[in-house]
């Protein structure tokens, strides 16, 4: 008896736990890649398996490129006479945050910055700039802060804060809606970045705070000062000449190079006599400054340029993708699409092998979605003198066609 109700009591555990565990999933965000219809207005949203969203059709111009924490924002106004009215709908297409601001919004670590009215309107001889009032609101659309904020003057939700301003004075707002008021002293303070706030002072120096508002790094305002990126700041104490300092202040390599990219992986590019090369975090050069053209370490990797072409490099300057591409993007989780001598795009591998031989006329890089837009076209030969139509498909890292414009392509 005691063996049998064990069993009993075992299924129904077994049973509990494979509820729970589809529960889980049914509330998983879904990643979602947004369809343009080639030949009209309109767009729709579908799946990593090409299903569409509940949301339905909607005007390309009245709805957002991407969802952002499980939402995605929509125009709710009915016409063109109306005045813009932003809110939220969940995939499943009912509305979560009806539609009353006045821009488009997207998420950040469960807060967005919501456009609430309008201050003013500045023209200038560039282009035309309205001023709104701001507030923050959370994922269910209740505002977390009941003050009004000027939106131009204050930043997204940064991790856990944001930069904030109310009339002449500073704040720092956390995402559980306590405001902390900065010093009367500061004339513009700059967003967050790794933990640190640049804040210009009306004295002659440059403050560096942290996100209790406490001063830790003091700069002369001479110098120029950029924001902290994986640990290290640019500075400049010459003119047209930069170089890096730590969360202390202190330079750990000379204003000596003619441009810097942040930070990435441990390694930071540099220029100097217009060729790039990169140092390490002590300021010494690892890999020769030789190319014409790099980018930041990505994914183990970085892209470099020599004689027009591109190819990519490890942290110890070896060549690990011969530098004879026409074009790449970035490796994104071992993949990176990348374009031949042909000037045809497929997916390359981290090893060197194409997982997607060249064969699209452009295709964008693999993203969060998992797959990625590619033009090609379907017609089999192209008459001189007669503009080829391209059409656009979406496909998986595998080559599954998700969704395409035209007759689907015959992946190679």
């Amino acid at each position: 008896m005691f063996a049998k109700n064990f069993k009993i009591g075992m299924n129904k555990s077994a049973l509990l736990i494979i509820i729970f565990l589809v529960s889980l999933e049914g509330r998983a965000q879904k990643k979602w890649f947004r369809v343009d219809d080639p030949a009209g207005r309109t767009c729709y949203f579908i799946d990593t398996i090409g299903r569409q969203s509940a949301i339905g059709t909607h005007d390309k111009n009245r709805i957002a490129e991407h969802f952002s924490e499980g939402l995605i924002c929509v125009n709710f106004k009915k016409n063109s006479q109306e005045k813009d009215a932003w809110g939220c709908l969940n995939d499943r297409g009912d509305t979560v945050i009806k539609g009353k601001y006045l821009e488009p919004f997207r998420f950040y670590n469960g807060i967005a910055k919501v456009s609430t009215s309008l201050i003013s309107e500045l023209s200038n001889s560039d282009d035309d700039e309205s001023v709104y009032n701001c507030q923050y609101i959370n994922t269910k659309g209740l505002p977390i802060h009941d003050m009004i904020f000027e939106e131009k003057n204050s930043s997204i939700m940064d991790h856990s804060w944001a930069i904030v301003k109310s009339k002449k004075q500073w704040y720092i707002l956390s995402k559980h809606g306590k405001l902390k008021e900065l010093s009367v002293d500061f004339e513009q303070v700059y967003p967050f970045s790794n933990g640190l706030a640049l804040c210009k002072r009306m004295n002659t120096y440059t403050v560096y705070i942290d996100t209790t508002g406490w001063p830790v790094v003091e700069i002369p305002n001479e110098h120029y000062t950029g924001d902290y990126s994986n640990g290290y700041a640019t500075y400049s104490t010459v003119k047209d000449k930069y170089g890096f300092m730590n969360k202390n202040g202190h330079p750990i390599s000379p204003c000596i190079y003619e441009a810097i990219l942040n930070f990435s992986e441990g390694l930071a590019a540099v220029k100097i006599y217009n060729k790039w090369g990169f140092i390490d975090n002590k300021g010494k050069i690892i890999i020769a400054v030789k190319y014409d053209r790099v980018d930041q370490f990505a994914d183990g990797l970085a892209r470099v340029k020599l004689d027009d072409k591109f190819g990519f490099i490890d942290k110890n300057g070896k060549v690990i993708i011969p530098i004879k591409l026409s074009d790449s993007h970035n490796f994104v989780k071992g993949l990176a699409s990348a374009c031949d001598d042909r000037n045809l795009w497929g997916l390359l591998s981290k090893n060197g092998q194409w997982v997607i031989k060249p064969q699209f006329m452009t295709m964008e890089n693999i993203n969060g979605t998992e797959f990625t837009s590619v033009l090609y076209s379907d017609k089999p030969q192209t008459k001189k003198g007669k503009t080829e139509a391209f059409k656009k498909a979406l496909i998986s890292p595998n080559g599954k066609i998700l969704w395409c414009s035209g007759n689907p392509p015959q992946i190679k």
